[in-house]
């Protein structure tokens, strides 16, 4: 009997349970990630992947399975997106923070945690989202963003995820990306407000230099949630090749405004 044989043997309604996926790893000496790809690539869906369908066919689920997405900044923002793209099931996550977590990002970044105080961001996000799904492949790297020395990195990705805190490097990874035609996806939050745009320059939405607004108003939970859901639904859209958010989008949780500008 071959892999695919018996993953459809043990399919259910054309869904794979897991304790089907490690027999499957077990029979075959295949990885989780292998035994996954074996599954999509034969239209057989994981059974974590169920209450995605209706929304993305299975043929969709191996497209994102393939891709790759860059998420600069594993705090507020970058953690929320790279914990809903995992579940979601892109395959393939480049992480990039050389911060670590403090006390003050208790209030709003998810994977933060007393435990993990003092420890480095991308390794304990890494660590978390291959616990989420094993399938991911996820390459953690430690350290602050520079546009010369990873630019490969950037060339290697799908989509490239703005959760960076300077308005300066925001701006210039924008200008990059829309240079060579990279799809880039935007978010900023301030208090109740966010703003998102994507694949397009940001020069226009921060037109004072110095800190961010969020320096200013603050950064509760939910707006960072909030905002990380639609620059997560922006990826998703791009790797599918979805309509997506063509003028930027500033939203105001206080008042319930969404204005396009």
């Amino acid at each position: 009997m071959n892999t695919v044989t018996f993953l459809t043997e043990h399919s259910s309604d054309g869904f794979l349970p897991l304790a089907a996926h490690f027999k499957a790893m077990e029979t075959f000496a295949c990885s989780f990630r292998e035994i996954e790809h074996i599954a999509l690539e034969n239209n057989i869906t994981p059974l974590r992947y169920k209450r995605n369908q209706k929304t993305i066919s299975v043929q969709e689920q191996c497209q994102l399975f393939n891709a790759t997405v860059f998420i600069l900044g594993c705090g507020g923002l970058g953690g929320f997106v790279s914990e809903f793209l995992t579940r979601i099931g892109v395959g393939n996550l480049i992480l990039m923070d050389g911060d670590i977590f403090e006390e003050h990002n208790l209030n709003r970044q998810n994977f933060s945690s007393i435990k993990a105080l003092g420890s480095s961001k991308s390794a304990v996000v890494k660590s978390a989202l291959e616990a989420i799904n094993p399938a991911l492949h996820v390459t953690s790297i430690p350290s602050f963003f520079e546009l010369d020395k990873h630019v490969s990195l950037l060339e290697n990705a799908d989509v490239v995820v703005d959760a960076l805190d300077n308005p300066t490097m925001k701006t210039s990874l924008a200008r990059y990306c829309k240079t060579h035609h990279k799809a880039f996806v935007h978010a900023a939050i301030a208090g109740y407000s966010a703003q998102f745009c994507t694949s397009r320059l940001i020069d226009d939405l921060y037109m004072q230099e110095g800190d961010g607004a969020e320096k200013t108003y603050g950064n509760p939970s939910f707006t960072v949630a909030f905002a990380a859901a639609i620059q997560s639904a922006e990826v998703v859209k791009l790797l599918l090749n979805k309509p997506h958010l063509e003028v930027p989008l500033r939203a105001d949780l206080w008042d319930y405004e969404f204005n396009l500008l």
